[in-house]
């Protein structure tokens, strides 16, 4: 091979390499949506002299993960490309549980785990939807939490709930998503709030 002809292949491979990476695509910042609302009003009763350890909720498989779902079709869950959840919803669910428990002062003390000293309740619960659902005109999200009360002294079930909620959604998209999210959250933490309240006594 002459030197001329190598030259001229090696500039074609140059080429190629250049115009494969002005061809390759862009890359794209995801979106991180938080749930961070609570109930703005809560309503006062009798603090009950209590330590309440809130733990971490459990989730379903398809929800334990900080990817974002959502439901074209019946029975079918897909997750967004380019939103997803500052953390797993199950962490945003505890805090915001510890916040709206603390604020509502129908119990004496609220901890999480670990924590070393006497507790006389547990509130355990468990995610069992939480997604944006296209099936429906308006799209709306749906929030599904099951919680329940425990005496620990006895480890008796004092009481247990499902709360639904499904709120509306502006439009379609993940960021009016994350707002219906937000509220539906309130929502469900306020019926919480009066749940742990009124088994308490």
């Amino acid at each position: 091979m002459n030197e001329g002809r190598r030259r001229l292949l090696v500039l074609l491979g140059a080429g190629a390499i250049s115009g494969c990476a002005l061809m390759a695509p862009a890359d794209v910042e995801t979106q991180k949506e938080l749930l961070t609302k609570i109930p703005a009003e809560l309503p006062a009763g009798t603090t009950h002299q209590a330590t309440l350890l809130v733990l971490p909720p459990d989730s379903k498989a398809v929800y334990d993960t900080t990817q974002m779902a959502y439901e074209r079709r019946p029975y079918e869950i897909a997750y967004f490309s380019r939103t997803e959840w500052g953390e797993k919803p199950s962490q945003m669910v505890q805090a915001l549980l510890v916040r709206t428990l603390e604020k509502s002062r129908c119990v004496a003390a609220v901890v999480i785990p670990p924590f070393m000293g006497h507790v006389t309740h547990s509130l355990r619960t468990e995610i069992v939807a939480l997604e944006q659902d296209f099936t429906s005109e308006p799209a709306a999200f749906q929030l599904t939490l099951r919680v329940q009360l425990m005496a620990e002294a006895t480890s008796r079930i004092a009481g247990t709930r499902e709360i639904s909620i499904r709120e509306p959604m502006r439009e379609k998209t993940p960021y009016a998503g994350a707002i219906a999210a937000n509220d539906a959250t309130a929502k469900a933490l306020q019926e919480v709030a009066e749940f742990v309240r009124a088994v308490l006594g």
